[in-house]
């Protein structure tokens, strides 16, 4: 089970903060690079505590969409709201000071490090101005165990196979303590196995307060793990309804 100590930063008594108020909402949003129009008037809502999948071809704005959000980079033009409060990140660490998590389908792992230096890399704990150890192997290990992962935490990231590494990126997230966590394409490495694992710990969390947006461009996956899906093509949102009433056809 997830320790929802975790989330203590992003709950109140064990309640969903305002229910009724979105946890992030974009609308109208736009972003062209050079002649390519990769976002024209994407509007998106995302309700607190819900896993809400975002599927679409490729090319269709996700990626675009989802850097937005994570501060790498502006919108020409639309806004954000993160719980109703109109917001602009001017970069990745703004977001995250926001509660702002993103899981990259591209690794951002160091390899040559060791498993627990990079979970913890710029946020290691310090005891009298020197980095605990101690405290470092009491943070990790739960995140570890969470996502189905048993590895030696000294060991070398670059010493283990792609669906581990893909693990590990998603611990190190999870250790920031997100209250949105965008996901892209998390699975994309892993086997059937480490997938189920990998969405029963989305489903804990998101059973904790933490908002989710899953980015993918295979509908049959997210309806194993969402409760609400958009739809994009072309740089618009073309469809949103709960998972219940989508069907595959």
């Amino acid at each position: 089970m997830i320790d929802h100590g975790l989330l203590a930063p992003y709950r109140t008594s064990g309640q969903i903060d305002s229910p009724s108020i979105d946890e992030v909402r974009v609308d109208d949003l736009t972003k062209s690079f050079g002649g390519v129009q990769a976002l024209d008037g994407m509007t998106l809502a995302v309700k607190p505590g819900q896993i809400h999948a975002v599927v679409g071809e490729n090319g269709a704005g996700k990626s675009t969409l989802m850097k937005i959000l994570a501060g790498a980079i502006g919108p020409d033009s639309g806004t954000i709201r993160f719980r109703g409060q109109p917001i602009a990140f001017e970069s990745p660490a703004a977001a995250r000071a926001r509660g702002v998590g993103i899981v990259y389908q591209e690794l951002s792992l160091f390899p040559q490090r060791s498993v627990l230096a990079n979970l913890l890399v710029n946020t290691e704990p310090t005891r009298y101005g020197l980095v605990s150890r101690r405290e470092m192997i009491r943070l990790a290990g739960p995140i570890l165990e969470r996502v189905g992962l048993r590895i030696d935490l000294d060991r070398s990231v670059g010493a283990y196979g792609i669906a581990e590494q893909q693990l590990i990126e998603i611990a190190r997230v999870l250790l920031q303590r997100p209250r949105l966590l965008i996901l892209d394409e998390p699975n994309s490495a892993l086997n059937e196995r480490e997938t189920k694992r990998l969405f029963s710990v989305l489903r804990e969390l998101s059973a904790g307060g933490v908002t989710m947006l899953y980015v993918s461009h295979r509908l049959q996956e997210v309806f194993l793990v969402s409760d609400d899906i958009t739809v994009m093509r072309n740089g618009r949102q073309t469809l949103t309804q709960a998972r219940k009433d989508v069907t595959l056809q």
